[in-house]
């Protein structure tokens, strides 16, 4: 009974966190795998699956990974909502017809609270979830390439875990300045949790992105629009972003996302130096939930 009222006390946390992201809370778990990762893709509403340019395509969409440096390592930390914490790590190398990426994704809420009775804390505990990516990609031709990511998942709850596989498969074509992108993230299963097997949030992405070349001022700006949906129970987010980028050194980043009870606008900026890159994103929430706000250090070679 004790160790039921523990873990019911964490999901009482998590499910009010799942609940503000709107994506079929009742219905799957694991929400760290529905969170936006690094702040340029998080500044631009998460519109980027025709767009990752970083290693932030292990994400969002595999086949994404043939674009931007041939070379690319980005770390994220991210602060949430209710004590919800991320850190994210990934990597990319492309070759003429193959690309290779990692990701290592580590989501945690610390501070949990244990009470077997009412009136005083027992003590505390930190929930984690975790996952380990593998990404391929391979390009068909000049215009289309195509990527999938095998995924190993992790989660506890206090004494409690859990492991699983997944899948993500995805496609882009790109002709000029024009790209479309789409994917399918978290096809697969995970281990019984406290004798019942978590249902992953299966999510289908698509969009497209265009860049326009703004020689007086030395600039180039990218727009781009994506629609998300996670399968069960989820609804429909249509996501916008637009990218001011100056002379390759100072970005200027803006998003909206719908569907959201809690959140809409999202803002950012990125700063260049050679090979690195300093990347920062704004998030406010409504309801008096606070904001979030992520730091992303990469470097392209």
């Amino acid at each position: 009974m004790n160790r039921i009222i523990k873990s019911a006390l964490f999901l009482l946390v998590f499910a009010s966190f799942v609940y503000a992201q709107n994506d079929g809370a009742g219905n799957t778990g694991l929400a760290f795998l529905k969170l936006g990762v690094t702040s340029r893709s998080i500044s631009l509403g998460e519109a980027v699956v025709s767009s990752s340019f970083d290693a932030s395509s292990t994400h969002y969409n595999p086949a994404a990974m043939f674009l931007g440096a041939k070379t690319n390592l980005v770390f994220m930390h991210n602060e949430q909502v209710l004590g919800v914490r991320t850190e994210f790590l990934a990597g990319k190398f492309k070759m003429n017809k193959f690309a290779l990426g990692f990701s290592l994704n580590n989501t945690s809420v610390d501070e949990i609270q244990i009470r077997e009775i009412p009136g005083e804390s027992q003590g505390q505990f930190t929930a984690q979830n975790f996952a380990f990516g593998l990404s391929v990609g391979y390009k068909v031709n000049e215009m289309i390439s195509l990527g999938v990511t095998g995924k190993f998942l992790f989660e506890k709850i206090y004494v409690d875990n859990a492991s699983g596989v997944a899948i993500d498969l995805g496609g882009l074509y790109v002709k000029d300045k024009l790209s479309v992108g789409a994917s399918i993230s978290n096809l697969g299963s995970m281990s019984e949790l406290k004798n019942e097997s978590t249902k992953l949030p299966s999510s289908v992405r698509f969009g497209a992105s265009y860049y326009f070349d703004l020689i007086g001022i030395s600039s180039r700006l990218l727009i781009a629009a994506d629609g998300y949906k996670v399968m069960d129970g989820g609804q429909f987010h249509a996501n916008t972003g637009a990218e001011l980028l100056y002379k390759d050194f100072l970005a200027l980043r803006v998003g909206y996302q719908s569907g959201y009870e809690n959140k809409s606008i999202t803002t950012g900026l990125g700063l260049k130096y050679k090979a690195f890159n300093l990347d920062y994103a704004f998030v406010p929430y409504k309801y008096s939930l606070g904001s979030s706000h992520t730091i992303t250090l990469g470097t392209s070679f």
